[in-house]
């Protein structure tokens, strides 16, 4: 006990007094020795009382050696006025509780796999400090050391009210701050058990930050002491302590947040759970791993400011290293991440939405989403290769203290490995809402190009690692091949375009390695697979060799195998028989076919394999592989047998082969008769018998998988059954494959097998396929199985049920039976009506059938629209009650029901001729709106817009009170009347009016008041000029002598609204033009006297317009001045020279065209005629093309 408690001395002296640096070794011993609490924890019950006993003589004399150091103070204040306040605090806390502090130079980390995370350390499971926000204090929640807890809290405090120039610590203050950051880096070891627990380690870490912080701030102070001190108040081992934290902070983050969501049915919101998982433990590593770069980099200015002492160590670098390693693998899985949510939800929720459902974290610099938009999938690893780079350069200068570690190479490999996914299209998502979404293409082009480098960097580092491991070195461990696995699979999903190749070389050159014994362990399958799988994944723009060069490599694999198993057969060669020995546990395993097989499913969805021929070398290729691997199932070579899912993927070649070669048999007969020679026959006999050929393989393929043609008897698969049922179906030219594929279906039916009922997708397919053509035995066929199918779904299995196209081709095909065609849509409303009801009810996100659907299907039937929307009026209101008769509670956000439902049944009445049972049900809406689930169902325009024109039709004679009341009814309903309600309003009561002035007049009075019952309403409407020539052009049809003076007021009144600051009624051509053609309309009814009067009216209005900055005189403006010069101009002098006037400014204008050419030839006398075009009269074509420039594009006008 003496000796120790002198060594003890010793060791704290050597600590408090900082002579010279301390062994890492015994000042280990001397904290784990002070850390009684943690240590009773780990010993046994009967060595407890006699391990304390010696601790607390330990503690009492550390305490002695602490209290004896002079007490120095911190400067608060300006210059002028100092005040020293002492920071020691009397604290008689127990310092048996103090926590223990490991060693952290000494320490090693290692990954069994270049692709798994450094394992948690144990320990015990303490509570760190956590900062209050809002006062920037720290609250008490270290309850394992109350001591430490007061030391934390009393520095702390320091470092936030006082400024750098305003603090002087003492030695012993340092000596209490590298005490609080052993306690801290103890609890960052600690194991964490909860969520809560990883966020007070990131509080401990960003506390100790501030520490170490203290200790720097006190160096320049330090320097105005006397000379002869040499107690050094920050150490390397300091910085390197903080950098510890750090790097215990963020191991296993992926331990205690991935994977640890609620299990949630709802699928998108599983996604958007495990989507916020991934980018809080990026956010989290990124930001640790700046931290501790933060770190490194002030230590490399304090060492070149003269702080030499300070120069980091192999250590630092390597912590630095290793966190940007690990933010390089969580980057990469966040981004695959987003990439799976964007295919799964068709979307990717912002990442500005992290702390929505934890808003207590959102104040958390380690949660901020900002940090994620700031890195690039590659970034991570670039910088921990830049790092690594550093201690190549530095090993080349100082190489007796620092050397590259393996560590340090595998962990740099490692965060190149990580992003071997580049998933291009979601590194453009940021934090928060772009303003202009734009992708720079020379910048994905760049980012491309910088992608191929990432497997290359992967392999050189893999071979200097390969370079070390050939060193006589007893602590470098010998090459794993998870190390070639891995950069073999970055080969593997890189875009690079030799990426299999270079795959492949790998595998050659392990192979090659191995046999010289330079290479320790021998190349397992997993990494053979892994070559296979590059090549796989290349089959859609390789879809010929890719699949073929995978059952190369899968041959010499079981070339190898099977060479393993008769060593006895090389006696004679002892070279080989050695090479073979090495390689006696290699084996095929049922992986591997399964990789080869999925190549050749994968390059079905080539686009390359456009033509049937190249298809069929695809399917002969996989099925020579079946073949090959039954036979050596029967030669008792049992790594693999003919699964069920094998053969699907050779059914399934094969039936896309014949649906080809089926298609362009088709297309080529309906060329020929289209041309009307179809009698010729271009195909060769050959090319039927190809196609029967292979649609008879696949019926033996059943067989044999049926018989089990291999040593075992295969797994039946109904994705088999399906395949060949699909080929028969599709292979269209075949007289009679519908009965074929028929005789596929009852044979799965007739297995009575419990895994291979038929599926829907079986029946639809057979069902289809009889419908096809048309005879009365295919269609009784075709109904008796989709009744079984009804049936099966009424017992209980929903998957069954049939499908919306099914039943329409049902219908098509009963359309001239009546009895048929009614059984089958009530049983098809019968059997979708729950289905309905969740749709209505916003229960299922799509349903099979919709609602509208039905109804639509429903009016298909001759005379059967008041059926459709009664039976449409029935769901809703059954929906409705309920909701209104249950007594359950659901949620505010549930949507039962919604408006476009009942607009639809509305117009389906509305189409039915029964407008009170539309109205009726308009009513209905405004009742059941006031539910607060049935609140979306409020009328709105639409409801409203389709009532209008029938109500008013309906009723001629009150169409202006009909009108006013529907406007008041919306306004009661909260829905502003708009320019299209008054539209639809004038418009019918025009069309209405059949020509009766006192209509059109009210229709004015509509008008001319919307101005003034919007002001009411938040939303202020105005007369408009498309609404004043809807009644234009009832005064054009109206049957009043009159018409033209009223239409002339109408276009006043325009005018005056327009000048007084209207600017949407301004009157354009049409508004004129309509005002013209009132004049001239009905004018063999009119007196001299009224037919002067237009006539001046018409002669203003004409001018008005070509005096007009807003409208111009068009086509059919003179037209209309010709025909008013004939029909309201006695004969006489007075007429040819308006007509002459007018067609000759038509001709200046270059707005003739044929018609008014035949209108001006037709009213002109022979002498205004031969003014104009002389003695000789010309045709329209011959007139000068000056004088029809501008005709062409006026002759669309519309008046």
């Amino acid at each position: 006990m003496n000796s120790t408690s002198n060594a003890f001395r010793t060791i704290m002296t050597q600590w408090a007094k900082r002579t010279k640096p301390v062994p890492p070794t015994a000042f280990d011993q001397v904290m784990f020795l002070a850390a009684v609490g943690p240590l009773e924890e780990r010993m046994g019950h009967d060595r407890r009382e006699k391990i304390s006993c010696q601790c607390s003589h330990f503690h009492a004399d550390a305490r002695r050696m602490v209290e004896s150091k002079s007490n120095r103070g911190f400067r608060i204040g300006n210059q002028k006025e100092s005040t020293f306040v002492s920071l020691h605090a009397d604290d008689d806390t127990d310092d048996n509780q103090r926590e223990a502090k490991t060693s952290f130079m000494d320490e090693s980390v290692e990954d069994d796999d270049i692709d798994e995370g450094i394992d948690d350390e144990g320990g015990e499971d303490h509570k760190v400090v956590l900062m209050t926000k809002s006062t920037g204090r720290y609250e008490d929640h270290i309850d394992s050391d109350e001591h430490f807890e007061t030391l934390i809290r009393k520095y702390l405090n320091i470092y936030e009210q006082y400024n750098d120039d305003s603090i002087i610590i003492s030695q012993h203050d340092a000596e209490e701050i590298r005490s609080c950051l052993a306690f801290l880096e103890t609890r960052a070891r600690s194991k964490r058990l909860s969520r809560e627990d990883v966020d007070r380690s990131f509080q401990g870490a960003h506390i100790s930050e501030k520490l170490l912080n203290l200790l720097i701030i006190a160096i320049p102070s330090h320097q105005t002491m006397s000379k002869d001190h040499k107690d050094r108040f920050v150490m390397v081992e300091d910085f390197n302590q903080v950098l510890t934290i750090w790097k215990y902070t963020t191991k296993g983050l992926k331990k205690y947040f991935h994977h640890r969501y609620e299990e949630v049915k709802d699928i998108k919101e599983h996604f958007k759970q495990v989507l916020q998982y991934q980018r809080r433990i990026a956010c989290r590593c990124i930001f640790a791993s700046e931290r501790t770069e933060k770190l490194l980099n002030e230590m490399n200015r304090l060492s070149v400011e003269g702080y030499s002492y300070l120069r980091p160590t192999q250590y630092t670098y390597e912590c630095v290293l290793g966190s940007w390693s690990l933010s390089s693998r969580e980057l990469s899985f966040m981004l695959r991440g987003e990439g799976k949510a964007a295919g799964a939800l068709q979307k990717v929720y912002p990442r500005y939405t992290l702390n929505h459902s934890h808003p207590e974290l959102a104040n958390n610099p380690w949660d901020d989403p900002s940090i994620l938009d700031q890195y690039k999938l590659l970034d991570p690893a670039k910088k921990a290769d830049e790092i690594l780079e550093s201690l190549f350069t530095l090993e080349e200068l100082d190489s007796t203290e620092f050397r590259v570690s393996p560590w340090a190479i595998e962990r740099t490999l490692a965060s190149w490995v990580h992003v071997k996914i580049r998933p291009r299209r979601f590194t453009h998502i940021k934090s928060k809402p772009p303003q202009v979404d734009i992708v720079d293409e020379d910048e994905l082009d760049y980012e491309a190009q910088e992608e191929l480098y990432v497997p290359a960097r992967a392999e050189e580092l893999m071979w200097r690692l390969f370079d070390l491991s050939q060193s006589n070195s007893e602590d470098i461990r010998p090459l794993r091949n998870s190390i070639f696995r891995s950069v073999i699979s970055s080969w593997s999903h890189s875009n690079h375009p030799n990426g299999h190749h270079n795959a492949e070389r790998i595998l050659t050159k392990m192979g090659e390695l191995y046999d010289m014994g330079k290479l320790s362990s021998m190349p397992t399958p997993d990494i053979f697979n892994a070559v296979i799988g590059s090549w796989a994944r290349r089959s859609q723009s390789m879809p010929l060799d890719a699949p073929s060069r995978c059952v190369a490599i899968l041959k010499h694999m079981e070339q190898i195998a099977d060479s393993n198993m008769n060593l006895d057969t090389h006696d004679n060669d002892q070279q080989v028989f050695d090479v073979h020995q090495k390689w006696k546990d290699f084996c095929v395993d049922e992986k591997t076919y399964h990789i080869v097989f999925g190549a050749f499913k994968s390059a079905l969805h080539s686009k390359l394999l456009n033509t049937s021929d190249s298809v069929f070398d695809v399917a002969y290729q996989a099925d020579d592989l079946l073949q090959h691997l039954t036979h050596r199932c029967k030669m008792g070579k049992e790594e693999a047998t003919p699964s069920g899912e094998i053969y699907a993927i050779v059914a399934k070649c094969y039936g896309k082969a014949i649906e080809l070669l089926s298609n362009e048999i088709s297309r080529d007969d309906e060329v020929l008769k289209e041309t009307d020679v179809g009698f010729i026959c271009v195909h060769h006999q050959g090319t039927e018998k190809h196609l029967l050929s292979a649609l008879k393989r696949l019926n033996l393929l059943l067989d044999e998988m049926e018989r089990g043609d291999g040593s075992h008897i295969s797994d039946l698969s109904i994705n088999t059954y399906l395949e060949v049922l699909k080929a028969w179906v599709n292979a269209t030219v075949i007289p009679d494959s519908e009965r074929e594929a028929l005789q596929i279906f009852q044979r799965v039916k007739l297995m009575g097998h419990p895994n291979l009922l038929p599926s829907a997708e079986m029946y639809d397919l057979t069902i289809s396929a009889l419908l096809r053509r048309k005879t009365s035995n295919n269609s009784s066929e075709a109904l008796e199985l989709l009744k079984e199918q009804e049936r099966l779904h009424l017992e209980g299995n929903p998957s069954y049920k049939p499908s919306i196209k099914l039943y329409r081709s049902m219908l098509a095909a009963f359309k001239d039976r009546p009895d048929e065609f009614s059984f089958l849509l009530n049983h098809m409303t019968m059997l979708y009506e729950s289905n309905v009801i969740d749709e209505l009810q916003d229960k299922n996100g799509s349903t099979t059938l919709g609602f509208n659907e039905i109804l639509e299907l429903w009016t298909t039937v001759e005379d059967s629209e008041s059926d459709a929307a009664s039976w449409g009026e029935s769901m809703l209101l059954k929906v409705a009650g309920a909701v209104y008769s249950s007594n359950a509670r659901c949620p505010d956000s549930t949507k039962i029901l919604r408006t476009t439902n009942f607009n639809t049944v509305i117009k389906t009445w509305l189409e039915a001729g029964k407008l009170h049972r539309a109205e009726s049900l308009l009513d209905e809406m405004e009742r059941l709106s006031h539910h607060r689930l049935l609140n979306d169902i409020k009328p709105d325009h639409l409801s409203f817009h389709s009532l209008i024109r029938n109500m008013i039709e309906d009723d001629l004679s009150h169409a202006e009170v009909t009108a006013e009341r529907l406007l008041q009814r919306m306004r009661t309903c909260g829905k502003i009347p708009n320019h299209l309600t008054y539209h639809l309003i004038l418009d019918s009561m025009v069309k209405s009016s059949r020509g009766q002035a006192n209509s059109i007049l009210k229709a004015e009075k509509l008008l001319k008041n919307i101005e003034s019952a919007s002001f009411a309403t938040t939303r202020h409407l105005r007369p408009n000029t498309k609404l004043t020539n809807i009644l234009l052009q009832g005064w054009v049809q109206s049957t009043d002598n009159r018409k033209g003076v009223m239409a002339r007021k109408l276009l006043e009144w325009m005018l005056s609204e327009y000048q007084n600051g209207n600017s949407f009624i301004k009157p354009n051509s049409s508004s004129y033009n309509l005002v013209m053609k009132a004049c001239i309309k009905s004018s063999k009814f009119l007196r001299p006297q009224q037919k002067k009067r237009n006539f001046e009216i018409v002669q203003k209005t004409f001018e008005e317009l070509t005096r007009s900055q807003n409208a111009r005189p068009g086509v059919i403006s003179y037209r209309i001045m010709l025909t008013a010069s004939q029909l309201l101009l006695p004969e006489g002098p007075e007429r040819q020279s308006q007509v002459k006037k007018v067609f000759d400014d038509c001709c200046r204008m270059g707005l003739v065209d044929e018609i008014a050419y035949s209108i001006f030839l037709d009213i002109g006398d022979d002498n205004t005629v031969s003014s104009t075009f002389g003695q000789d009269v010309i045709t329209w074509a011959k007139l000068p093309i000056e004088w029809k420039r501008n005709g062409l594009s006026h002759r669309d006008e519309h008046s």
